[in-house]
């Protein structure tokens, strides 16, 4: 801390190189050793000051080489020193929210919230490449930035090339996930619409056509997801289903420092395809059969079913 930085209303320090440790198998696990110390928190520790409490957030974005956003981050506003680490991870993906009960099983229901996680359906975040990124510190209306290097573990056994090759299908295996997470949420928000359409429509005929719907949105989301996992042992009793697959081909391939195999390249390629089927599935009722019982829906002058989701709050 010097006369300088204490005279400027905002400061980012200098930024120490940060390791991407691979965890590894211990020779042995030690029980209740007084002599055991505590490493600092794993990632890029980011520091800056500020003189006094600034108007609105404070926000540090992390930048790649090509000036993407990797991770957007809020740190403290407290006057003087603050400390924030970043755990050299990419922003996790989309998270799906199931709204509706599992087939057959109506006790298990939604939570205060209005969703449900599902049962075997993770996030993915990506261990970030070595490489140089820019940290973007804004508060009280400035910008400052600083450079960190990334670098990569010491003692793992692959090559940046092979980081790099295995960036690469991550990234498609990501962008899989958050389409698929997309489209199971905007599924679910049409079948809990349906579902509750017995609350303010009593025609019995438009409540079949729109069990009848439900039943072939039901078709379309259980080429994702397994609709009858309640979150106990059904994951033994039921396989994964195509969003499951992907999430498990990501997560294995991300757990070590080595390029793809051409097997998980094309699983990746095929599952590709799975998807983009599964989604013309739905495109094409959400044309046709929606669009058809929403017009019934208004000549009952009853709320139609909506297809897309509202908008996040920030803070979620």
């Amino acid at each position: 801390m010097t006369p300088q930085v204490l005279s400027e209303d905002a400061h980012l320090f200098t930024l120490r190189d940060a390791y991407r440790f691979r965890d590894i198998t211990p020779v042995s696990t030690p029980y209740d050793d007084p002599t055991i110390g505590e490493n600092p928190p794993y990632g890029g520790a980011i520091n800056y000051y500020v003189k006094s409490v600034p108007q609105g957030a404070v926000t540090l974005t992390i930048l790649d080489q090509q000036g993407q956003t990797v991770r957007t981050l809020t740190g403290p506003n407290t006057p003087g020193l603050n400390r924030v680490y970043w755990d050299l991870r990419y922003e996790p993906t989309t998270q799906v929210r199931l709204r509706t009960s599992p087939l057959y099983a109506p006790y298990v229901r939604v939570g205060p919230e209005g969703w449900r996680p599902a049962p075997g359906a993770g996030q993915l975040s990506i261990l970030a490449p070595p490489a140089t990124y820019t940290v973007k510190l804004s508060v009280g209306g400035r910008t400052l930035t600083q450079a960190l290097v990334v670098r990569k573990d010491p003692h793992s056994g692959g090559t940046e090339a092979d980081i790099q090759a295995q960036m690469n299908t991550l990234s498609d295996l990501r962008r899989d996930l958050n389409t698929g997470a997309e489209v199971i949420n905007q599924i679910e928000f049409m079948r809990s619409q349906i579902a509750n359409l017995a609350q303010v429509v009593q025609d019995a005929s438009i409540l079949k056509s729109g069990e009848a719907l439900n039943q072939r949105l039901i078709a379309v989301e259980g080429t994702f997801l397994e609709l009858r996992l309640t979150g106990r042992g059904d994951g033994t009793r039921w396989g994964s289903k195509l969003f499951g697959k992907i999430n498990y081909l990501a997560n294995g391939l991300a757990s070590a420092d080595f390029r793809p195999t051409d097997q998980q390249i094309e699983a990746q390629k095929l599952m590709e395809q799975q998807l983009k089927m599964a989604q013309s599935q739905l495109d094409d009722l959400l044309n046709h059969d929606l669009n058809a019982f929403n017009d019934t829906l208004r000549r009952a002058n009853a709320p139609i079913i909506v297809a897309r989701l509202p908008a996040r709050p920030q803070t979620e």
